[in-house]
């Protein structure tokens, strides 16, 4: 799942910690964090792979009639480094670099290294009860598929940074408090994106209380204010208020459930089509009427829920199924309603030679304004693993995606195959 910007979070919409069964790391676990870093400077830990993939894309501009195929090549290094300060500091480094080379549509190439939306820089350190974050997440990205309003679209360039911090209060026992702060920006290269521009300044905050060993109640709450570059679009804020629980079933099996109330407002209309607008030519009355058509002034006053359950049978398989609607900021329009749903699987074969990983999603979504966009999208994918040593692996994905629009010349689908092989050092 993609985290929502308006606060900060993992891939998960509750960052509830992987299931260990029994609490206690496996065999299988403690190589693998044995194997994590596999060099040292000092007192600096590194762990670096490099990697080739050739990717074949049936559809690579998300187009419903003018479909375009064509193989892509992209190699990829990634770095990671921990120093260990001391048992309470810790400073962590990760960074995911890789290109993209087009066989025939090279206009298409990328333009600069891609960056992972993993790759940060954090600092954690404790004070008294008290552990402090302070992070960095920056990424570069020119995909389309994962934004569900695109379509017709072969890439969306844009830089994205957000820094901030975050404090765990561990009051007593039972009770808990998490607050913090993020700025956010994003910064877009491709012609035509220039209104998603924008910078989202946040805080929330997070009480919780331990009711048993095994369940946690708490309070979610985040307040945003978007700004965007961009005096076509009209500045917002973002508020969400709702309860959250946090349920240990057992030993395999987690729950994450939060539900509650969401408003984004907006300073006014903005006006997405003036530069199509004054090309046509229209006199001043008639461009006005327009623009006063087009003009999307509509806010949010909605519920949002997110969830999240995790169960792990055994040691070598484990699975999640995670969901939410939220509204997010749009593309050509104030916001969009968003309702995702999504099922992923982690299956270790062969003491953990083999890796299977097949994920699927359904996500529906309704634009605001007079002339909105409804759609739906489902996606399935699947991914291979081999692992002739530690250090070499050998990867085969393949993933499926189909969108419904309402909208005429807005349907696609796409599918996608990607053989890869890494090289850990």
């Amino acid at each position: 799942m993609t985290p929502s910007e308006y606060s900060y979070q993992d891939g998960s919409p509750s960052g509830l910690q992987p299931l260990r069964p029994g609490q206690e790391l496996s065999p299988t676990e403690e190589a693998e964090e044995f194997d994590k870093y596999n060099f040292a400077l000092g007192p600096v830990r590194f762990s670096l792979a490099a990697g080739l993939g050739v990717e074949w894309n049936d559809n690579i501009n998300l187009s419903q009639d003018n479909r375009e195929s064509d193989f892509v090549f992209r190699p990829s290094l990634d770095l990671q480094a921990s120093w260990r300060i001391s048992q309470l500091n810790t400073v962590r480094l990760g960074i995911g670099a890789s290109y993209a080379k087009y066989l025939e549509h090279s206009e298409l190439d990328s333009n600069g290294v891609l960056i992972s939306p993993t790759s940060e820089l954090a600092f954690t350190f404790v004070a008294g009860q008290v552990k402090i974050t302070l992070r960095d997440r920056f990424s570069y990205q020119e995909d389309t598929y994962e934004t569900p309003v695109l379509s017709n679209t072969s890439t969306y360039g844009r830089w994205e940074n957000q820094i901030g911090g975050q404090a765990d209060w561990a009051m007593n026992p039972w009770f808990n408090i998490s607050g913090g702060y993020d700025h956010y920006n994003l910064w877009t290269t491709d012609k035509g994106f220039e209104t998603q521009d924008r910078a989202v300044d946040t805080i929330f905050l997070k009480p919780s209380f331990q009711v048993t060993p095994t369940v946690k109640l708490g309070l979610s709450t985040a307040f945003s204010i978007v700004d965007f570059d961009s005096s076509d679009r009209a500045d917002g804020e973002n508020f969400l208020v709702g309860p959250f629980v946090e349920w240990q079933f057992s030993e395999y099996t987690n729950l994450y459930l939060e539900a509650g109330f969401q408003s984004l407002t907006f300073d006014g209309g903005s006006d997405f089509n003036n530069a199509v607008i004054d090309d046509l030519g229209l006199n001043q009355s008639d461009t006005a009427a327009v623009r006063n058509i087009l003009n999307d002034s509509e806010d949010s006053d909605t519920y949002y829920v997110k969830f999240e359950i995790n169960n792990r049978p055994t040691e070598g398989f484990s699975h999640r199924l995670s969901g939410s609607k939220t509204s997010e900021l749009g593309f050509g329009s104030n916001f969009y309603d968003l309702y995702h749903a999504e099922y992923n699987a982690d299956w270790k074969l062969h003491a953990g030679k083999i890796e299977m990983g097949p994920t699927f999603f359904y996500e529906h979504y309704k634009t605001s304004g007079d002339f909105g966009e409804k759609a739906n999208r489902i996606g399935a994918a699947v991914g291979v693993r081999y692992h002739f040593s530690n250090s070499i692996t050998l990867g085969l994905d393949y993933r499926y995606i189909w969108k419904d629009s309402n909208l005429d010349n807005a349907d696609y689908y796409q599918n996608l195959a990607f053989l890869s092989i890494y090289y850990k050092f």
